[in-house]
């Protein structure tokens, strides 16, 4: 008799609030999640179930173990289907052979922090480069309608949609200057039916609708990530933002209170105040205090994710010597903060004062083992853990079975010296190598 009414009490809450989502008009869209998110334009694979096998390569897979000398990968329609050293690995008669001999095989990289306005050209160009996944944090959806239309082969794309700003805003045809709550729960409704798989906030935006963005991304399964200027990076972690773009944003929450004063004063009088105004706030900032080691545990604790894309903020000696005495700073910092045990991962800002062109990606891979890194870290860094951070880890970022194939040949070893990412040889998206010479529209 007492399990009878438990059972009906609870099957009636289930049912009102099912109702009101159906109300909401959000039942479809929540139910439908899949806990995989994905990008917007899948790309083709093989029309058949082929085998192909790389042999006499060195493997390195992106789950951080030491890499496998003279393995073999088997390869069948877009998955990957084996992996291991040759002798563990018997490779199927009239299976296509591709021999790696003095080359490495990675996952294809994941770009955690790139924008493009509509460039198919480019995003092929970084495809070829080994950038085989990108996340867009902030442009909106037309900026990528090109991709309908591409002929050539692309990397996959995620997108988040354009950013959420505050009043007046900074880029205003990027933006979606919010108005309410209710407007921010509109736009991620409408941010998910086209495919967004994410949401970024921007600096204008303030912390009273962190909360609001944050808890209506979680219903429908998707990451919020911010660029902060304004709010301090361990109130927007208080309220529960899971991604931290760019190394700056943590500048006003460890420098001392009075120089993070000055700062949000400047940028709230003029947003361009910030382009000069971070490198003199990071250059007073002192890496000892107790404040910093706070919003590490802080973010270490909420498990938040550090994409500091050091590349574009890049300075050395010969420049002012306050922006190499700054960029030291944020070079330091996010060594302390790999230590501590956050999360970080490679994100490239499409460029930088000391990248080659089209090669910011490989630049940022060589700041984060200078920040403190080893190779391999940071090429986990480059694929699994972006993978967890675009929240597909089931299909992409590492070399196992089951997974798509999005392989990645490099001459050389980056696991001893991360130079060698510069050498990419050859490309693999979905199952099918990527012509490297196509000419694109």
């Amino acid at each position: 008799m007492n399990v009878k009414p438990k059972k009906m009490v609870k099957l009636s809450n289930s049912f009102v609030f099912l109702l009101i989502l159906n109300f909401l008009g959000l039942t479809q869209l929540a139910v439908a999640q899949n806990p995989s998110l994905l990008e917007v334009n899948p790309p083709d694979g093989p029309s058949n179930d082929q085998v192909s096998a790389i042999v006499n390569v060195r493997l390195i897979d992106g789950l951080g173990g030491p890499p496998v000398e003279k393995a073999v990968v088997l390869i069948k329609g877009n998955r990957i289907w084996e992996a291991g050293t040759e002798e563990q690995v018997a490779i199927p008669e009239g299976a296509e052979i591709m021999d790696g001999t003095g080359m490495s095989l990675l996952p294809g990289l994941m770009d955690s922090h790139l924008h493009n306005v509509n460039n198919n050209k480019a995003l092929h160009a970084i495809l070829t480069n080994g950038v085989t996944t990108v996340r867009d944090p902030g442009h909106p959806f037309r900026f990528y309608q090109s991709l309908h239309f591409a002929q050539a082969k692309m990397p996959r794309v995620y997108l988040t949609g354009a950013h959420l700003d505050g009043y007046p805003g900074v880029y205003l045809d990027q933006a979606a200057l919010i108005r309410s709550k209710d407007h921010i729960q509109t736009l991620i409704k409408d941010y998910v039916k086209q495919g967004g798989s994410g949401i970024k906030i921007y600096f204008r935006l303030p912390l009273k609708y962190f909360e609001t963005v944050i808890q209506t991304a979680d219903f429908y399964h998707i990451p919020v990530v911010a660029h902060l200027e304004l709010v301090d990076a361990d109130d927007a972690m208080m309220a529960g933002l899971q991604g931290i773009e760019h190394i700056t944003s943590f500048g006003t929450s460890l420098a001392d209170p009075e120089d993070a004063k000055a700062f949000r004063e400047g940028v709230q009088a003029d947003n361009n105040y910030r382009r000069e105004g971070r490198y003199r706030l990071w250059s007073k900032i002192d890496l000892s205090a107790d404040r910093v080691k706070e919003v590490l545990a802080l973010a270490v604790k909420n498990k938040v994710v550090l994409s500091p894309t050091l590349t574009t903020f890049e300075r050395q000696v010969g420049d002012e010597e306050y922006q190499a005495k700054a960029f030291q700073n944020m070079l330091d910092f996010v060594g302390m903060a790999h230590q501590a045990g956050v999360t970080v991962v490679t994100g490239s800002h499409n460029s930088g004062k000391y990248a080659q062109p089209g090669l910011a990606y490989q630049r940022e891979m060589e700041l984060l083992v200078a920040a403190g890194m080893t190779p391999l870290e940071a090429i986990s860094s480059s694929t699994l853990y972006n993978a967890r951070y675009f929240r597909t880890q089931d299909r992409l970022g590492s070399i196992e079975p089951g997974k798509l194939a999005d392989l990645i040949l490099v001459e050389g070893d980056p696991s001893v010296d991360i130079k060698a990412m510069y050498a990419i040889k050859k490309v693999m998206l979905n199952g099918e190598w990527v012509d490297r010479e196509e000419v694109v529209e």
